[in-house]
Parts: C-alpha cells; structure tokens; sequence
C-alpha cells in the first residue's frame, strides 16, 4: 500500500515539467508533433496560444533586391519616410549579394496588400510574399 501510494505522487510532477520546456523548442521547429506527444486536453490548448503567435503566417511586401548597398538605403529611408517599418535581408544569389528591401511583417495577406498599395504609390515596385 506505501508503494502505491508514492507511485501517483512523482508520477504528476514530471507530466507538468515536460510539457512546459517543449513548448518554446516545438513552436520554432513543428507544432504538431508536441501536442500529440503531450496529454491532449491541456497541451492542445496551450499549444494553440503558442501557434498563433509566432509560427503562423508572415506575409511581407518585398520592394527591392538591391546589389548596392547606397541605393537600398535610399530605397528604406524613402519607405519610413512614408511611415512604413521596413527592415532588409541579404541574400547570396548566383549573381552576387542582394540586399532585399522589405515591409513588415504581417499577420493577414490583406494587410499586406493594403501596404504593397501604398508602395506602388510611392512608384515603387512591390511584390507581396509568404514566408
């Protein structure tokens, strides 16, 4: 009867304290597989709050792929200047460095397009992306 009873008591601390340090690594690599491996009614529920907030979907407007640092400068100041945030990636290409000029990132395609819209009128080009 001792041993029985001391079963149940370790057996509740370790369901709770691996489940919570999964959460981080599992929502950057693949959120399914977590709440599978973990008890379905609690871990699915908090796995939910997690998914929507980082690995969703991003949607950015690309404007540029510059190969000269100066210009998508010039292109970025011209975008904040116009109250968007934008923010660059550098991307090696067969043909060299690109500096990619893009805005955002966003939570809806719409909210993207409504921005590319804007970007267009500053008569620059602008190519809405999934990542």
């Amino acid at each position: 009867m001792t041993e029985g009873a001391a079963a149940p008591v370790p057996s509740t601390p370790p369901a709770q304290t691996p489940a919570s340090p999964p959460r981080p690594s599992s929502a950057g690599g693949s959120a399914a597989p977590a709440p599978a491996t973990a008890p379905a009614a609690g871990s699915a529920t908090a796995a939910k709050g997690g998914a929507t907030d980082a690995p969703r979907v991003r949607v950015v407007v690309q404007v540029g792929a510059y190969a000269e640092p100066a210009r998508a400068q010039e292109v970025r100041q011209r975008l904040e200047r116009a109250g968007l945030k934008t923010y660059t990636h550098v991307a090696e290409t067969p043909e060299g460095k690109r500096i990619r000029v893009r805005v955002g990132p966003f939570d809806s395609r719409a909210e993207a397009e409504k921005v590319a819209e804007k970007v267009k009128k500053l008569g620059l080009p602008a190519a809405v992306l999934t990542l």
